[in-house]
C-alpha cells in the first residue's frame, strides 16, 4: 500500500476502523515533495501516479482510487461495515463523499516546483511515456505562477483563488446540511466519515493551522472569510468534528493535522 499523501489516510483510517492488525499489511511510503510518484516503477503501480494505491496477489488490477480502496478494505472483514447497509444512508454518504471530492487541488510552491523538476528529469530519461508530457504541461503552468513575477497571469489566478475560497465555503455549508450525526450519515461511522475526516483535516492543516490544536476551526475559517465574509463553520460540522475526533481510529491516523 502506497502513502504519504492527504488521500492516502483513507486508507490509514479505514484499517484502523475495521480493525486490521498492522501485521496484516504492509505500507510503502512515497514522498510526493520528492515527486516519487511520478517515478517510473510507481507508474506501474498506479498510471495516475496518485495516492493511495493497494496491490495484493489476490487482485486482478492494483486499486488506485481512494473510494475504491477504503470499499476493498471493508471487505476484509464483515463487522462494522464501512459502506452504509441502508439504501438511504448508503445514498448520503456517497453524496458525500462526491462534495469532498469536488475539488482536489494542492498548491504548494516546493510541492510544484519540486514535482515539475522530477517530471522534466523523468522525461529526459523515458521520453517515449506517455504519462509525462501532459503532465509537465500542466504542473508547469501552476508551477509558474508561484515562482514568477508578478503579471497578467497572476491575476487571474489570484480571481480564480478568490472563487475556489467562495466554493470552498458553498461546499461547508453542503456538507453541513447533510450530516445527520452522532456520525456523518447517522449512529456508526462509514466510508463518509473517513473520507470527510480526511478531507478536513488537510483544509485545516493547508489553511496554516497549528497542527496540534485538532477542533480549532478559526485559521481555516478565516481563510475562507476573505472570500466569504459571511462564512462559519456550522453547529453540525462542529459536533461531528467532535465526534469523530473521540474515536480510536482518530487518535491513531491523526494525532495532529495533515
Amino acid at each position: 500500500m502506497a502513502s504519504k499523501v492527504h488521500w492516502a489516510q483513507v486508507s490509514h483510517l479505514a484499517l484502523a476502523e475495521k480493525g486490521v492488525s498492522e501485521n496484516e499489511y504492509d505500507v510503502k511510503d512515497v514522498d510526493l515533495f520528492a515527486a516519487d510518484n511520478f517515478n517510473p516503477e510507481y507508474l506501474k503501480v498506479n498510471p495516475n501516479g496518485t495516492m493511495p494505491s493497494i496491490t495484493s496477489p489476490s487482485l486482478d488490477k492494483n486499486i488506485i482510487e481512494s473510494v475504491d480502496v477504503v470499499r476493498w478494505i471493508d471487505g476484509l472483514k464483515g463487522e462494522r461495515p464501512l459502506v452504509p447497509l441502508d439504501a438511504a444512508a448508503k445514498s448520503r454518504a456517497q453524496a458525500i463523499i462526491d462534495l469532498v471530492h469536488s475539488y482536489d487541488d494542492r498548491t504548494d510552491t516546493d510541492y510544484l516546483v519540486n514535482r515539475q523538476s522530477r517530471l522534466i528529469k523523468e522525461k529526459e530519461v523515458n521520453p517515449d511515456h506517455p504519462f509525462y508530457g501532459p503532465k509537465i504541461l500542466d504542473n508547469g503552468s501552476l508551477a509558474k505562477v508561484y515562482t514568477e513575477p508578478i503579471g497578467e497571469e497572476h491575476k487571474q489566478f489570484y480571481k480564480e483563488t478568490d472563487e475556489a475560497l467562495k466554493i470552498w465555503a458553498r461546499e461547508l455549508e453542503r456538507l453541513d446540511s447533510l450530516l445527520v450525526l452522532p456520525y456523518a450519515v447517522g449512529d456508526s461511522v462509514t466510508q463518509a466519515d473517513i473520507h470527510v475526516t480526511t478531507w478536513l483535516a488537510h483544509a485545516m492543516w493547508g489553511a496554516g493551522s497549528d497542527t496540534t490544536q485538532i477542533h480549532n476551526f478559526d485559521t481555516l475559517e478565516t481563510l475562507i472569510q476573505k472570500s466569504a465574509p459571511d462564512f462559519k463553520f456550522g453547529k453540525k460540522t462542529r459536533e461531528w468534528w467532535a465526534n469523530i475526533a473521540a474515536t480510536d481510529s482518530f487518535k491513531k491516523v491523526l494525532p495532529q493535522l495533515h
